[in-house]
């Protein structure tokens, strides 16, 4: 007998001692893979991309737009591998940013911005500031959060405290970019006395051009002394408080008039223009070791985090862990009393929590397959493929490591997922050995390697056929692409490693098990068995029969599994199965948004946040929460890519709120969303703000669920109907927080300069723009060069609170006028005009667009959209003016698209395949008529429970293609195997399903059983029960509709003795 490639490999490792040594490295192989390989929550997504900042003082968003932004936009546009240029045109400020294709260099990408930037500075237009390159990096997001807080300290106090820490816990290995969330550092604040300047003769800008004149240490060169040189510096630095009170800043009748003349200076906290603060849920109390409290959930207290992300490649939980420790150490003895911490992000600890309960269920799956493989075949057989079953996952997890790839959910799943097909090869081996055994009535290695040779080739393109359905996901696009990539890259390397398993380790372990006189009385005593089964009598033939031998029933039969086929597909055309992107994930916490109106007060905002924070604190589910306003919470990955960093103003606020962990309450994380939601907006009108609640999406992040751009010929009309696109947005069932890009203007007070009047005094523009910036905003006028500061600390010149309120203010301003030699009202030389300022321009690739945003809840933003879709179909936008649908309706849309190409494409590769394979255009054919089974399944499936068909159970749909696939062709091996021996077409169809009946059975079993682990996952539930569905039917119909379709197409060309229809 000709031996084929997989006989050889068999005949190889039965009898070699190799085969030990496999197997032990195999052990160990995995487990060294599973110390060492990263771990993670998510596969890590790479988007480069940049901010490129310019700053342009004084200019409109008009002028920054043409001068600035559209210059800037174009020589992005240019770089090869930008996927999208967005940018935004305020007033005085352009923000650019460049997104490149995902998974393209960070590095190449980065520096081709930079060169593209800096070889065209000379473009800048006069006026506007060198750029400003900022990366935005996956990277850069924290994976964990330590919140320092008090009740006796205040902010400054535990920054200090915080900034020690930091330095000491950047030395950890493996950490990367770090920093602190809401500190206040210190500044020496001088703050001026309009009128005991104006008695003393001087200005604020003069006080502060003499600082700045004064505070100076320049490099002056060398001297040469005794052939030697000395390091000459000229001027000095103010290194301690009274040396700035001491300054004398002029001279008046004679006397040195000092800075603390004029200015009452105090060395203190930068002033309050922005809030961090941490609050505790309902019930919460903190007691000291003599029973004082602390803490409780009424108060909320002053907060400082210590972020710290990790760098690329490095292992999230050994990451978090080593900081963890390292805290601990110093919190127990550099923490003062009165400090206390909390971690109010430990992205570790969740990916290793995930990891490990994903192992823990892939191990219960691995039980519950061995549990059903030892009712079935027998405790022999279920141990030799329980032994296999670690070495399988242990060389696809090592070579997985080999590869850089990551442990994260996504990676078991795939396990999970693959664990059914696992089994697949072992099953078919160890039957047929059993079988040739059972034949040839002895139990030699020669008698394995003919049964291996036996059903070798089809095994061997059956597991291609597998692989070839997995192989097209690697080229999904977009983000969705790496986040699913671990699917397509460890089942075909499972499925490999399987094969290669069960023609190595499955034979030479079946041998040491049953190579003696009881195996061999078990094998005769299974044949006895199977002799007393007549196929002819089986159940199988008496489903099977009355179909080949009446040709009426066939064709009823067939016309019956066609319809079936057609009212599946038909049900999610009449909505009865939905789709959706992904389900919503139960998570541990959600950010909520506040946004009032432009211009508002940093009271104001205050007054609304702490409204809702009074809200929550009094829900059971919260643990606790941090309030942010005037400045962004520590952003994750979700708002680094929404641009959430740039949520720097006084009418912005966020409140990260931490629920108590998911496997300690009874409600998930998205139903208590939708609780709140009521009377969250409730608020929000109340106190005329807008609030959203967000959740941290399951897969890649959007904008949001749904975007609506708006693009048209005129900014003004873009901006006009995006209130109509928000009016529809509110009709349309289901879709709420629904707000745009377009806001109300800021109100603006010009200050005119009198020209004519200001030119005779001598005073420039300049001073003017000076002495109001300084007046408003204050000004830093250098540093005090302490000694031991981590930090910088400004001289900060401000005016006192009362003259900053309002334009009546400036009347107590004066300026020196230097052709007068005196001081006069600033008031005297200007005027005031009052406007608006113009709102931001958005534009994404050169085009402007306005955005309108809202979330959807409690269906399908699909179907919501699909309505609003329809709804401007039949009431469009005016001519010259489209609406470009994003968010998430893109991002399933272009998903599910791919994801059906890629299904497409793993057919045309399986039948391909099988052309080769069979030598046949029509068996393929045959044998693919088992994929259409599966939906027969699916779609009802979907339907009696009424759960969304997602991108997850669509991997599974396409799993179930080589599946069925795989299950048809070793069928049809076993066809040919009865037509070689002679046997006439029916006894040959019964005959071969009968014998392959059991391993297909099983298959389905433990894909099924093994799968059933996911269905209490909320993301990966819709690839749960697309297995289970798919399967009940695929495998039932398999058995039948496949030898039909075979008598019906090769019935003609069988033998003449064949037996002929009754009519």
């Amino acid at each position: 007998m000709n031996k084929n490639f997989s006989a050889k490999i068999t005949e190889y490792f039965i009898e070699n001692k190799i085969t030990l040594l496999l197997i032990l490295f195999s052990i160990g192989f995995g487990i060294i893979a599973v110390l060492l390989t990263p771990r993670q929550y998510n596969p890590q997504i790479i988007v480069p991309a940049a901010n490129v900042i310019v700053r342009f003082p004084g200019a409109s968003a008009e002028q920054v737009k043409n001068l600035v932004t559209k210059p800037l936009e174009r020589k992005m546009w240019q770089i090869p591998g930008v996927k999208h240029v967005y940018s935004i045109s305020m007033n005085s400020e352009s923000i650019v940013t460049v997104e490149f294709h995902v998974n393209a260099s960070r590095d190449k990408s980065l520096v081709d911005i930079y060169n593209k930037v800096f070889s065209n500075l000379d473009e800048i237009p006069k006026g506007a500031m060198r750029p400003l390159i900022k990366p935005i990096d996956v990277n850069h997001v924290p994976i964990l959060n330590i919140t320092l807080w008090s009740k006796k300290y205040n902010a400054g106090y535990l920054t200090t405290i915080a900034g020690r820490i930091l330095d000491r816990l950047d030395s950890v290995k493996g950490t990367g970019v770090t920093f602190l969330n809401g500190a206040r550092y210190k500044q020496l604040n001088v703050y001026l006395n309009p009128s005991k300047m104006a008695g003393y003769n001087v200005t604020p800008l003069m006080i502060a051009q003499e600082l700045k004149g004064t505070n100076i240490n320049i490099p002056a060169g060398f001297l040469q002394k005794n052939n030697k040189k000395v390091f000459l510096t000229a001027g000095g630095y103010f290194h301690h408080v009274s040396s700035v009170k001491n300054f004398i800043i002029s001279i008046y009748n004679g006397k040195p008039v000092y800075l603390k003349d004029v200015a009452k200076i105090k060395y203190s906290y930068k002033p309050l223009n922005f809030l961090s603060e941490i609050g505790f849920g309902n019930n919460y109390r903190k007691i000291n070791a003599n029973d004082k409290i602390i803490a409780d959930s009424k108060g909320i207290y002053p907060a400082v985090t210590i972020a710290i992300a990790k760098r690329r490649g490095k292992n999230a939980v050994a990451v978090v862990n080593n900081v963890l420790s390292k805290f601990h150490k110093i919190a127990e003895t550099s923490l003062p009393s009165g400090v206390h911490y909390t971690i109010t992000r430990n992205d570790g600890k969740k990916a290793n929590n995930a990891v490990n309960k994903l192992l823990f269920h892939l191990i219960i799956s691995i039980v519950i397959v061995i549990a059903l493989l030892l009712i079935i075949l027998g405790w022999r057989e279920a141990f030799i493929v329980a032994f296999t079953i670690p070495l399988m996952l242990f060389l696809t997890l090592g070579i997985a490591y080999i590869f850089h790839q990551t442990l994260n959910r996504i990676t078991l799943f795939a396990l999970i997922l693959s664990l059914g097909l696992l089994v697949d090869n072992a099953i078919v081996v160890i039957d047929n050995i059993e079988r040739v055994f059972s034949k040839e009535r002895n139990i030699l290695p020669a008698y394995a390697v003919d049964a291996v040779n036996e059903i070798g080739n089809p095994n061997f393109f059956a597991t291609l056929a597998v692989i070839s359905s997995f192989i097209p996901m690697l080229f999904v696009t977009g983000m969705m692409g790496p986040y699913m990539r671990p699917i397509p890259f460890n089942v075909p390397i499972a499925m490999l490693v399987s094969l290669f398993v069960a023609l190595t380790v499955v034979p030479w372990f079946y041998l040491k098990l049953m190579a003696n006189e009881r195996g061999m009385a078990l094998l005769r005593k299974k044949e006895l068995k199977e002799r007393g089964k007549d196929v002819k009598k089986g159940l199988y033939a008496k489903i099977l029969m009355p179909l080949l031998l009446n040709k009426k029933k066939r064709y009823i039969f067939m016309s019956v599994v066609v319809i079936l086929f057609i009212l599946a597909m038909s049900l999610p055309v009449l909505k009865i199965v939905k789709f959706k992107m992904l389900p919503v994930a139960n998570t541990n916490t959600f950010l909520i948004t506040i946004n009032k109106r432009p211009g508002s007060t940093f009271q104001d905002t205050n007054i609304a946040t702490m409204r809702i924070v009074n809200y929550l604190k009094h829900i059971k589910q919260v643990k606790n929460y941090i309030v942010t306003i005037g400045t962004p919470s520590v952003i994750d990955f979700s708002g680094l890519l929404r641009g959430a960093n740039f949520r720097n103003a006084s009418w912005y606020s966020e409140i990260r709120v931490n629920l108590i962990d998911k496997d300690k309450r009874n409600m998930s994380s998205h139903q208590l969303v939708l609780d709140i939601l009521p009377a969250v907006h409730k608020i929000g009108k109340e106190y005329n703000s807008t609030i959203k609640v967000l959740e941290s999406p399951p897969g890649p992040p959007v904008k949001s669920t749904i975007v609506a751009e708006i693009y048209g010929k005129n900014y003004k009309e873009q901006e006009k109907l995006s209130k109509i696109v928000e009016a529809s947005m509110k009709a349309t069932r289901g879709v709420t927080d629904v707000n745009s890009s377009y806001k109300p203007r800021i109100r603006k007070a010009a200050v005119i300069v009198r020209r004519r009047k200001a030119a005779m005094l001598g005073i420039s523009t300049e001073m003017i723009a000076q002495s109001l910036y300084l007046l408003n905003n204050g000004m830093s006028v250098g540093t005090i060069h302490k000694k031991g500061r981590l930090h910088q600390e400004d001289i900060f010149l401000r005016m006192p609170d009362s003259f900053r309120t309002g334009i009546n203010g400036l009347s107590s301003i004066w300026i020196y006028a230097p052709l007068a030699g005196r001081l006069v009202p600033l008031n005297s030389v200007i005027k005031i005009k009052r406007g608006y300022l113009h709102n931001m321009i958005y534009e994404r690739d050169l085009k402007p667009l306005v955005y309108v945003y809202g979330k959807v809840v409690k269906r399908s933003p699909m179907y919501a959209n699909l309505d609003l879709f329809l709804h401007f179909l039949k009431h469009p936008l005016p001519a010259g003016y489209h609406i470009r649908w994003g968010g998430e309706w893109h991002l399933t849309l272009k998903v599910f698209a791919q994801l059906g190409a890629a299904m497409g494409i793993a057919i045309l590769l399986i039948y391909i395949l099988l052309v080769g394979y069979t030598g046949s255009f029509i068996i393929p054919l045959i044998l693919m008529g088992a994929i259409p089974l599966e939906m027969i399944g699916i779609m009802p499936g979907f339907a009696l429970i009424g759960v969304y068909f997602t991108a997850t159970s669509m991997i599974g749909a396409i799993a179930l293609s080589g599946i069925v696939i795989r299950n048809s062709l070793l069928l049809l091996e076993f066809i040919n195997d009865r037509k070689k021996e002679g046997n006439n077409i029916i006894d040959s169809l019964t005959e071969a399903g009968a014998m392959r009946a059991r391993p297909i059975i099983i298959t389905a079993l433990a894909v099924i059983f093994g799968s059933a682990i996911l269905v209490t996952d909320p993301v990966w539930n819709g690839l749960a029960w697309a297995l289970i569905f798919g399967m009940l039917a695929s495998t039932t119909l398999t058995l039948v509709v496949i030898p039909v379709l075979y008598y019906m197409v090769e019935g003609r060309r069988w033998h003449k003795e064949d037996v002929h229809d009754n009519l």
